[in-house]
């Protein structure tokens, strides 16, 4: 396989990690296809935490990387005034220093008034471990990128869950967008993947805040009304096209002899 698509697989599968089991992924990618491949697995590593607005612990701060504070091949957050590297596989980071942040059209109080007003919001609304960020948007000094990651990991009951909404402010406009994504992975006894995700788009938006509590709001009660429906509708469905032996497949023999596929798409 030439070095161009090794690195297309790797970044492939690691772009396709549930939420919280990369550590894992790593350690099996490292056994499949030795340590010299290290350096590439955690490149996509990166680019997945970047992509996914991981969040990592720096001095015992939880604080979000993302493409809008990236700055070379550090990270800033204009909040705690900091620069640094990232340990990407151990979500740490390294080589800390002082950070002066400027905005054109946010000063660091409004700044602060808008994360305090984020963080009672998630108090009240998110379980699990909750990071929240405000960004400036590179190039654009009338936007600014607002973030919100809530995870929630459970491997000692096998799952594990990821909420991540990310928003484009307007300071101009007043114009909202964004986009909110959720997964949740199920493993015991099986592979179970859910996903789902939703675009927002707001005009004439004065509190920032209340209206992304409206919007996350109604995509909960959303998700809410499909897994009943998946619950009382679709599986009841799915549950009548499936055998009633009882008795396990066995995948290995005379497989030609279940008609579940034909019959499901014949409606018998």
């Amino acid at each position: 396989m030439s070095s161009s698509k090794f690195e297309e697989v790797v970044n492939k599968i690691i772009s396709d990690s549930p939420p919280g089991e990369l550590r894992e992924i790593y350690d099996d990618l490292i056994k499949i296809t030795s340590e010299s491949s290290k350096n590439t697995i955690l490149d996509a590593i990166e680019n997945y935490n970047v992509q996914n607005c991981i969040p990592i612990d720096v001095d015992g701060n939880s604080i979000i990387i993302s493409k809008y504070n990236k700055e070379g091949s550090k990270f800033f957050d204009p909040v705690h005034s900091v620069i640094f590297s990232v340990d990407h596989l151990g979500h740490r980071g390294l080589d800390i220093e002082p950070y002066e942040f400027t905005h054109p059209k946010l000063d660091k109080e409004q700044l602060k008034r808008l994360h305090d007003q984020l963080r009672e919001y998630l108090a009240q609304n998110f379980p699990g471990d909750v990071s929240f960020a405000v960004y400036p948007v590179p190039e654009e000094p009338s936007k600014i990128s607002i973030i919100i990651v809530s995870t929630k990991y459970n491997p000692n009951n096998f799952w594990n869950g990821h909420w991540k909404s990310s928003y484009i402010y307007d300071l101009d406009t007043k114009e909202l967008t964004g986009h909110i994504s959720t997964q949740v992975h199920y493993y015991e006894d099986g592979d179970v993947s859910f996903q789902s995700g939703k675009a927002i788009g707001q005009n004439n938006v004065v509190d920032v805040v209340s209206t992304i509590r409206d919007v996350e709001t109604s995509f909960e009660n959303e998700l809410d009304f499909s897994f009943s429906d998946l619950n009382e509708k679709q599986f009841k469905t799915l549950r009548r096209r499936l055998p009633v032996t009882r008795s396990k497949i066995n995948w290995g023999k005379a497989i030609g002899s279940y008609r579940l596929g034909k019959n499901a798409a014949e409606g018998k």
